[in-house]
């Protein structure tokens, strides 16, 4: 049977904003897929930092840059039980980010420079369509728009707004194995709009991109979990002026982590990330996440 706080807490579509390489657009993470009671409202707050390479063209690295972003994001959605019974459980959000990312190119200095400012304003929603709190079962699905509000200045090469809507779509489904695993599995798609003043007055497009996430999750006390990661990203190839500019990134994410409940309502989490394969983009070379999240 699951804790208390097992059952009861969500840190509900953890989105990656700003990241330089190319990853699911809605990460989502250990216990997001947990309905929570009719009104209750889940906060959360993270920070990230990540360093990344590139750039990778089929599966060579040239030219040669190396850069750093520093990431801190803050979430909030409210659960309301709708249909029969409270059969089915409806879930708005709104998350807010900001960061500061920088990057070097010895070899072409015009993929360098530094930005800072807040992200994209993200605006979305989650629908449980099944919710076994006993045997500790969902199913979700989620739908996330990306709205072009975040700083962005067309001259540069780095920036972090996108200047573009984006659309994400994802199922979310939560299993357990047993009294001590659960598995997670997230796949996702996600739609671009075009930015239409890319360095200037170029227009920026990108193909439909694809993920596939899976997590493994062991209960080793009634407050410690450890889970692994590993997540597929496929399509998402970009093109400047309708002539291709990068190749689809196919990269290959892993990533470790443990869950601490610190008390019936609140929960913190670390984890470390890396992509272990990529053939096009900015590869992400270490990734580690703070995450802290509460429910009232």
């Amino acid at each position: 049977m699951p804790t208390r706080t097992h059952r009861h807490l969500s840190a509900l579509l953890l989105v990656t904003a700003a990241a330089p390489a190319l990853a699911a657009q809605n990460d989502q993470q250990p216990t997001d897929f947990i309905s929570l009671p009719n009104g209750t409202t889940n906060v959360t707050v993270y920070a990230a930092q990540q360093s990344y390479d590139g750039r990778w063209k089929n599966g060579i690295q040239t030219p040669s840059v190396e850069g750093s972003a520093n990431l801190t994001l803050l979430r909030a959605n409210r659960h309301f039980s709708i249909g029969e019974e409270g059969k089915y459980t409806i879930a708005p959000l709104i998350l807010l980010t900001a960061s500061e990312t920088t990057a070097t190119a010895a070899s072409a200095p015009m993929l360098g420079g530094s930005a800072s400012g807040l992200g994209d304003l993200r605006l979305g929603t989650a629908f449980w369509f099944h919710s076994d709190h006993v045997n500790r079962e969902y199913v979700m699905a989620t739908m996330i728009l990306s709205l072009p509000t975040g700083a962005y200045t067309p001259t540069r090469a780095i920036n972090i707004g996108e200047n573009r809507m984006k659309t994400v779509l994802s199922l979310g489904w939560m299993q357990a194995l047993g009294s001590s695993w659960v598995l997670d599995l997230v796949p996702e798609v996600a739609f671009f709009g075009d930015n239409k003043e890319y360095l200037g007055n170029s227009r920026l497009s990108q193909d439909t991109a694809y993920a596939m996430s899976g997590t493994l999750r062991y209960k080793a006390t009634q407050s410690i979990h450890w889970y692994g990661t590993a997540q597929l990203n496929r399509g998402g190839a970009t093109q400047r002026n309708g002539i291709a500019l990068t190749g689809a990134p196919d990269n290959t994410r892993l990533a470790l982590g443990a869950l601490v409940f610190s008390s019936d309502k609140s929960q913190i989490q670390l984890r470390y990330a890396k992509d272990v394969r990529i053939e096009n983009g900015l590869r992400n070379t270490g990734e580690i996440m703070l995450r802290w999240s509460t429910v009232f």
